[in-house]
């Protein structure tokens, strides 16, 4: 047909059902040729060639190429079936930022992989290794690049909210935020909340987004990371209820004495050494703290809780109710990051 007619060829042809979409069309400096699903029967053929003017006959088209729709698909044939079946069965997305963490075994195939997340996920623009441990006291996971874009800032969307993040310079686990909704659902209008190890604020925000009347103190000794809980509570427009304070956790939380209901301790690794300080920002009566530790094998749960109650006991505190707990997310082979959320009697 003539490609003046192309538009409304193309049209009627995809309404009557009859374009072959596994082969491109041929587009000529003055006609566009289709391919067609099918024979056409004879009121068809009659309908094109009145309608469009079109000509059939037989032509050979080029197979259009598909987009993998999985990471097993666009790897099919690039890595070996043994290699594929080791493939994780999640990475991490942050924003626009995919992070690895490989196998041993998967090493030689690192930028395969990695090419292979940008080609299946478009909302992807930079892929980068996992290179070490969360550490330090500002716990940041050293990062290496692999592919797409190279740079470490983006923006994340979580529950209705928008966090600014460095991952090469604060602590980010898109795996939490199921916890951080569920911690929110808890707090009460009215509360006074302080956030011990804030990050770039996805507990603190989300409780001020969606609970009225509430205050939230998060604490961070991260000074990028108080950058940004700043910077995201003005664009979450809640900077009047998070009021944000860069220092030593322990210093801070004791100069709120008495006036907190509910204390976040997202520190798995220290948050122990924090539990007396975390007391003395309840209010006389106590309060609730959202306690996390990793543990390790059988009875993990049951050994984070006598961890806490430890504390807890050595510094004359002691749990009145305990409310729940769960493990938050596995960190290795039977290792998991666990929840507590237990009501606190303070020491008189």
């Amino acid at each position: 047909m003539q490609r003046k007619s192309a538009q409304r060829a193309i049209q009627l042809l995809s309404k009557m059902g009859l374009v072959d979409r596994d082969f491109n069309l041929k587009n000529e400096e003055k006609t566009l040729t289709v391919p067609l699903i099918r024979s056409l029967q004879t009121m068809e053929s009659e309908l094109l060639q009145r309608e469009l003017g079109a000509i059939l006959g037989e032509d050979e088209f080029e197979p259009r190429m598909k987009s993998p729709t999985t990471l097993e698909d666009a790897l099919s044939g690039k890595i070996s079936l043994e290699a594929l079946k080791d493939l994780p069965r999640s990475f991490d997305i942050v924003g626009d930022i995919s992070i690895l963490e490989l196998a041993p075994q998967l090493g030689l195939y690192e930028k395969t992989i990695a090419q292979a997340i940008l080609e299946v996920h478009s909302n992807v623009k930079a892929v980068f290794a996992k290179a070490g441990p969360v550490s330090g006291a500002e716990r940041v996971r050293p990062l290496r690049h692999v592919a797409g874009e190279e740079r470490t800032e983006t923006v994340h969307r979580e529950f209705g909210c928008v966090f600014r993040v460095d991952l090469s310079k604060v602590f980010f686990s898109p795996r939490l935020s199921t916890e951080h909704q569920r911690v929110a659902r808890q707090v009460a209008e009215g509360e006074r909340v302080v956030d011990m190890f804030a990050g770039v604020g996805p507990f603190s925000i989300l409780i001020a987004k969606t609970v009225k009347n509430v205050n939230v103190d998060a604490i961070d000794s991260n000074p990028e990371a108080a950058r940004l809980i700043q910077e995201n509570a003005r664009t979450n427009k809640v900077e009047s209820n998070v009021h944000v304070h860069l220092g030593d956790a322990r210093t801070v939380a004791r100069q709120l004495d008495g006036r907190v209901t509910r204390a976040i301790m997202n520190h798995p690794s220290a948050a122990k050494e924090f539990v007396d300080a975390a007391c003395d920002a309840l209010q006389p009566s106590g309060g609730v703290v959202h306690y996390y530790t990793f543990g390790e094998g059988e009875n993990s749960e049951a050994r984070a809780r006598s961890e806490l109650e430890k504390a807890l006991k050595s510094s004359g505190n002691s749990v009145g109710r305990l409310l729940g707990i769960r493990k938050v997310r596995e960190v290795a082979p039977m290792k998991w990051q666990i929840g507590i959320d237990a009501q606190v009697i303070r020491a008189r």
